[in-house]
């Protein structure tokens, strides 16, 4: 846990919005590059959300904008009867491994118990760590993008 740590919905924080968009290109170039298929400003504005997904949230470490997270109803297209998901993990390099990313998926998690979700996925090459400490549990492995992606489940 890191201390000064506030998490708001993106709704409350709409002005952060083209900032997301340019953390989103800047870590995601293959997909929100310029020779990418992605709308990273079109993304992250569709994750303002306020009670219905997809919702995104939005973290803050002493007032300065340092994650994002969304809980979203689609997510890996080759799964489409699976969701919602939380997806679109996002942490500011020198924020990293210090906890941040477990208070925005517990926050995601909390979001989604409150509107009714039972359990929830996700789907990542990197964060399995993260995932497995938190309780969810391994579903399969796809060959995904070009990755290979592991898709975790969490009953709520």
């Amino acid at each position: 846990m890191i201390y000064g740590t506030t998490i708001r919905p993106l709704y409350e924080r709409k002005g952060d919005i083209p900032q997301l968009g340019a953390l989103f290109e800047s870590e995601w170039p293959a997909y929100y590059g310029v020779s990418g298929p992605g709308d990273a400003l079109a993304d992250v504005q569709s994750y303002a959300g306020k009670k219905a997904l997809p919702i995104g949230l939005v973290a803050y470490v002493n007032g300065v904008l340092s994650g994002f997270m969304a809980l979203k109803y689609e997510s890996i297209e080759i799964r489409p009867e699976l969701g919602p998901w939380a997806a679109a993990g996002y942490v500011v390099p020198n924020m990293r491994g210090r906890g941040l990313g477990a208070q925005l998926l517990a926050s995601i998690e909390n979001t989604a118990a409150n509107i009714g979700v039972s359990k929830i996925y996700s789907g990542t090459s990197k964060a399995h760590n993260l995932l497995l400490r938190a309780g969810w549990i391994k579903k399969e492995v796809v060959a995904y993008g070009g990755e290979v992606v592991t898709i975790y489940r969490k009953q709520l």
